[in-house]
């Protein structure tokens, strides 16, 4: 398995494309800083709105553009390429398959973020250093905290993703899937299903996109001035991780049961 992991890693940091796109979203991100830096106007420091600016990127840029893109370049190569039965038929199990694919996953997702906070975090020493202001240390603290998890909330929603993929080997159909979980849009159905009913609110509760609403909603306010509500995400990171534990446990019985394509 670990044989498996260390290739895997290997093809996914030695990957030009990946390198491209980190390099132009990053480089995205400090035109905008400067940019906008460059166009306010105002007696507040823009360092404090750079601070507004992270929650913002973290709770809906990371997930949609860094989550997916983590998951098409861990989990659809295999996909795209019907190796599956490659990969099994030279020793690997199901469940080590499963087991690597959350490590690399966890590595690569961590690479991700740790380049982004530090990218995040020299941005703004600079504009303390053009504005002379002081760190605030509660508010990265806050945003660690949001980072965490939507960090676990990626996990969780990449191996529910896994569910269709394992079942229809379709890389599509699981790129699409994992696109509907980190946009929310399962919540927004509940959400508008409850206008008409409330027979089936209950489920709402139990859905992850729920749990991390709330999670962000009750640190938001922390960003902005307020108080911070950590409980909601402590329990988010408890329900990504039964998310986590649960799908995984399920991509195993489906690999058992299904039959692998003939790989390539």
């Amino acid at each position: 398995m670990f044989n498996y992991i260390k290739a895997d890693l290997y093809r996914l940091f030695h990957k030009k494309s990946n390198f491209v796109f980190y390099g132009v979203v990053f480089a995205l991100f400090i035109a905008v800083v400067i940019i906008a830096r460059t166009s306010v106007e105002g007696t507040t420091p823009f360092a404090e709105g750079y601070l507004q600016l992270g929650i913002i990127l973290l709770t809906q840029f990371f997930p949609l553009v860094f989550g997916i893109q983590a998951y098409v370049a861990v989990y659809t190569n295999d996909l795209s390429a019907n190796t599956y039965q490659n990969i099994f038929t030279n020793g690997l199990s199901k469940v080590e398959f499963i087991i690597g694919k959350v490590i690399t996953m966890i590595v690569y997702l961590l690479t991700t973020f740790l380049s982004g906070a530090i990218l995040y975090s020299i941005m703004y020493v600079i504009l303390l250093m053009i504005e002379g202001g002081s760190f605030d240390f509660e508010s990265f603290k806050n945003l660690a905290i949001v980072s965490v998890t939507i960090f676990l909330g990626i996990l969780g929603y990449s191996t529910v993703a896994n569910i269709l993929a394992y079942f229809t080997q379709n890389s599509t159909i699981s790129v699409i899937s994992m696109g509907v979980l980190v946009s929310g849009v399962i919540l927004q159905i509940f959400n508008l299903i409850s206008l008409f009913t409330d027979k089936i609110e209950f489920l709402r509760e139990y859905t992850l996109s729920y749990h991390m609403n709330e999670a962000t909603n009750g640190m938001v306010p922390s960003i902005l001035g307020g108080e911070a509500s950590y409980s909601a995400s402590f329990l988010a990171w408890g329900v990504a991780l039964i998310y986590l534990i649960v799908a995984s446990v399920i991509g195993v019985v489906i690999l058992n049961k299904i039959e692998i394509k003939e790989g390539k």
